[in-house]
C-alpha cells in the first residue's frame, strides 16, 4: 500500500480541453460542411496533492497520454486551466511564467530508445536540465546533482555509467536515465506516461519503486499513466478511468481496481486476469469505440453499455459521488432510473381493449 498523501493540493487541472482541428475533406467542401475537430481531451479535471500517485487508465486513444502531454504544457491546452505554485497557466500563457512551471514539472516518456540522444553521454543527458535551469550554481553544486539523481534512479555505481552511451545499455537501465533526468531538478509535479510498458516484465517492479519513492520521500505529485490496471495497484493511491476524452470514473485505487462502479470501467477490470481464488465478473462490450471527430449524443459510451437507458442517448452524464468514488454514469442517478424502470414496465403492459 503506498504511504499517505499530504493534504494540501500541489496541482489542480479545471476543465482542460485539447482539441484537433481536422482538415476538411474535398468532400465536405464542396457540400459545405464545416471543418470538424477531434476531441482527445474534452473537459477533464483533477486535483494532485503532494505526494500522491493518480493513475490515469483506459483504452488506446482515450486521451490518456494526451491528457498527460496538456498537463505538461507540452501540448497547447484548447481552453482550462492549471492552478501550480500560485500561478494560474491556461491557454494563452507564454514566457516567463510557462518557464517557471517547465521548472517545477518534468515528465518521463514511453520509449527510452527514442527519449534518449544517442550522440549524448547519460552524464550529458541528465546534466541537460540542470544546466539549463540551475546555470548559475557552481559546477560543483550541479554536479552533486546530477550525481544524486541517478542514485536516485538506481544507477550505481555511478562511474560505471557517466560515460557510456545509450547504446550500450539494456532498457531498463535507458529507462533509469530517463527517469533520472527527470528528477534531476527535483521537480514537484511529475507526469509518467507508460514508464514500464516497454520493459521486461523482471525489471518493471524495481522502476515502479523508484516512483513510489519519488511520492513519499520526495514529495512529488505524479501523473501515471497507464493500461497495465496490475502496475497500478502496486503504485496508486487513486485511479480515474477514461473514455473518449473524458474521464468516467475517479476514485481510491482499491476502489476504482476491485469494485468499479461505471460499466466501462467494470468492462476494462474484467479483461485483467484475476489471481488465486478471485473470479471477475464478465463484462460483454458490443460495437467498436466511436470515433473521437463523430462523438455519439449523450453519453460516450451509450452505444457499447449494456445497461444502456433511453435517457443515456440524450444527455450526457456529469461525475456525481457514489461513496468514495465519482462516477459520470445515469445508473446512479435515482429520478433518472426510476424513470427507466417505469417506461419499461409500461412497455410490458398489454394494451389496452378498445
Amino acid at each position: 500500500m503506498p504511504h499517505l498523501p499530504d493534504s494540501r493540493i500541489q496541482i489542480e487541472f479545471d476543465g482542460l480541453r485539447k482539441w484537433f482541428p481536422m482538415r476538411r475533406t474535398l468532400g465536405a467542401a464542396l457540400m459545405g460542411r464545416p471543418a470538424g475537430v477531434l476531441k482527445a481531451v474534452d473537459g477533464v479535471s483533477f486535483a494532485l496533492r503532494a505526494g500522491e500517485v493518480l493513475g490515469i487508465a483506459g483504452e488506446s486513444g482515450c486521451g490518456k497520454s494526451t491528457t498527460g502531454m496538456t498537463a505538461m504544457q507540452l501540448l497547447r491546452p484548447t481552453a482550462g486551466e492549471i492552478r501550480f505554485g500560485g500561478v494560474t497557466l491556461g491557454p494563452h500563457t507564454r514566457g516567463e511564467e510557462l518557464r517557471a512551471f517547465r521548472r517545477r514539472a518534468q515528465i518521463v516518456f514511453q520509449n527510452p530508445y527514442e527519449s534518449l540522444n544517442p550522440r549524448l553521454t547519460v552524464a550529458d543527458s541528465v546534466r541537460e536540465p540542470i544546466d539549463i535551469h540551475f546555470r548559475r550554481e557552481p559546477a560543483s553544486v550541479r554536479e552533486d546533482m546530477l550525481h544524486r539523481a541517478m542514485e536516485r534512479a538506481g544507477l550505481m555505481p555511478v562511474a560505471n555509467y557517466l560515460d557510456r552511451y545509450p547504446h550500450e545499455l539494456s532498457g531498463g537501465q535507458l529507462q533509469r536515465v530517463a527517469i533520472a533526468r527527470a528528477v534531476a531538478i527535483e521537480p514537484s509535479f511529475l507526469v509518467a506516461d507508460e514508464p514500464v510498458s516497454m520493459l521486461d516484465v523482471s525489471i518493471r517492479a524495481g522502476v515502479l519503486n523508484l516512483f513510489r519513492y519519488f511520492s513519499a520521500e520526495m514529495r512529488m505529485a505524479i501523473l501515471y499513466i497507464s493500461h497495465d490496471l496490475s502496475t497500478m495497484r502496486h503504485v496508486c493511491h487513486r485511479v480515474a478511468v477514461m473514455y473518449l476524452g473524458r474521464i468516467v470514473e475517479i476514485g481510491p485505487a482499491e476502489q476504482v481496481l476491485d469494485t468499479p462502479r461505471h460499466p466501462y470501467a467494470r468492462a476494462l477490470m474484467a479483461a485483467v486476469p484475476a489471481m488465486g481464488a478471485r473470479t471477475r465478473e464478465r463484462v460483454e462490450l458490443t460495437g467498436a469505440v466511436p470515433n473521437a471527430a463523430a462523438l455519439p449524443g449523450g453519453c460516450r459510451f451509450h452505444p457499447r453499455c449494456p445497461q444502456a437507458m433511453a435517457h443515456c442517448a440524450v444527455v450526457e452524464p456529469e461525475l456525481r459521488r457514489v461513496g468514495a468514488s465519482e462516477v459520470a454514469c445515469h445508473l446512479y442517478n435515482e429520478p433518472v432510473v426510476a424513470a427507466a424502470a417505469t417506461a419499461a414496465e409500461a412497455a410490458r403492459a398489454p394494451a389496452a381493449v378498445l
